[in-house]
């Protein structure tokens, strides 16, 4: 197992139906995810530094100058757990369907175009194109770097949201936001 992670040994989690419908291998990648509840992760000066620029930057609605800084802060929480970076892309208005808007992907590596993992977000509201609130979007940020930290440092096959996966996420936000 990866160092930087507090797991848990007994888990209490109800399963979801659609579980039992996996393969047995995608079940045990599902309950790997589910054991590991956060990261061991400390921010930097250069971690806090580049949160306090994309928080400032959001206020702006500066779409360079928000990538810019997400991807500043992507790449220091990955260089604070010993992986690789992932490459970060910031657009405008998000997507919306009669489900909902989007607010983040995570593209895993696709070794059939040898395409490498990268994350998009937007950080425009889809109906009235308001920027996002700045902790809204430092949280999806998070939440698409977990996927991303499911591959590279846990190694896993696929990143399920987990119960685990969510306690992962919200140990990023809470290690960046109370340092």
């Amino acid at each position: 197992m990866a160092t930087g992670l507090t797991l848990r040994t007994n888990s209490e989690t109800q399963l979801p139906a659609f579980f039992y419908r996996l393969s047995s291998r995608a079940q045990r990648t599902w309950l790997k995810s589910d054991t590991v509840e956060r990261y061991d992760y400390v921010p930097n000066d250069a971690a806090r530094n580049s949160l306090d620029a994309l928080m400032r930057v959001l206020e702006t609605g500066n779409l360079a100058g928000c990538t810019t800084c997400a991807r500043a802060l992507a790449a220091e929480i990955c260089r604070g757990l010993a992986t690789a970076p992932v490459s970060v892309e910031v657009r405008g208005v998000r997507p919306r369907n009669q489900r909902g808007e989007l607010h983040g992907l995570f593209y895993p590596y696709d070794p059939r175009i040898r395409r490498p993992p990268y994350i998009v977000l937007w950080m425009r509201t889809a109906q009235r194109h308001d920027v996002v609130k700045p902790k809204t979007f430092v949280r999806t940020l998070m939440h698409e770097v977990g996927h991303y930290l499911d591959y590279a440092l846990l190694r896993l096959e696929d990143s399920y949201h987990t119960q685990g996966f969510f306690k992962r996420e919200s140990s990023l936000v809470r290690a960046l936001f109370n340092s």
